[in-house]
């Protein structure tokens, strides 16, 4: 119990400490977080009892995992906790948020898997997705940049986005740069998998550090009644 307690008031601080950093801050409205939890696989134990039966998400696709560790092992992203898990394609609502993808859209894909933090807010996420037909490739990579909201967080955003494509795969990465460079990333992909890209697209956004609300901001006095 203390060592939830402790995750969730860190996972607190992180939040409102990105809150009012103003160089993360955006005036667009973030994506609502889906309502019910990702679809699972199986049941996992019950912790203690007291927190009822978790549910394990399920495993992601075995060659788009080792495609991302490989990735890993030549540049790290140094963020806490981040993780790759898988993004479930009969879920519409977790996979538009997490992919930007119509239904259309994700019926070309065969798997995908995402790779973010898992605590706090750090704008930083990366998708890579295995296409049915390699020539749908820059379909669903135009379609994943365009379709992405860049302010999906609470009270921080990504300005810089890109994606690339290389056979069936699409690799797509978004980022505030002064937290991860996006290119890095990209470029270490092509060393770490030996590849060499088919189709190379960004796309850049603003962040206004105005047009956050006040009542985000952690410096600002508070209003009186």
């Amino acid at each position: 119990m203390k060592k939830m307690m402790t995750a969730a008031a860190l996972a607190a601080a992180l939040l409102l400490t990105a809150c009012g950093n103003a160089a993360s801050s955006s005036a667009a409205e973030p994506t609502p977080t889906p309502d019910s939890e990702p679809a699972t696989s199986a049941p996992a134990e019950n912790i203690d009892g007291e927190f009822g039966v978790d549910e394990e998400m399920p495993e992601p696709d075995a060659e788009l995992k080792e495609i991302v560790d490989k990735m890993t092992a030549v540049y790290d992203v140094d963020l806490m906790m981040v993780e790759t898990v898988a993004v479930d394609l009969t879920d519409e609502a977790w996979y538009t948020y997490q992919t930007g993808l119509t239904p259309e859209q994700a019926a070309l894909v065969d798997a995908a898997v995402l790779t973010e933090p898992s605590i706090g807010s750090q704008p930083y996420s990366m998708v890579l997705l295995r296409v049915k037909n390699a020539g749908d490739a820059k379909t669903i990579a135009d379609a994943v940049l365009n379709g992405v909201n860049m302010h999906k967080w609470v009270c921080v955003a990504a300005d810089h986005a890109r994606v690339v494509t290389f056979g069936d795969k699409v690799l797509f990465v978004m980022a505030e740069d002064d937290l991860v460079d996006v290119d890095d990333v990209i470029e270490s992909a092509a060393t770490a998998l030996k590849v060499s890209f088919d189709y190379d697209a960004s796309r850049e956004e603003e962040l206004d550090d105005d047009d956050l609300p006040p009542e985000l901001l952690m410096d600002q006095p508070a209003v009186a009644d």
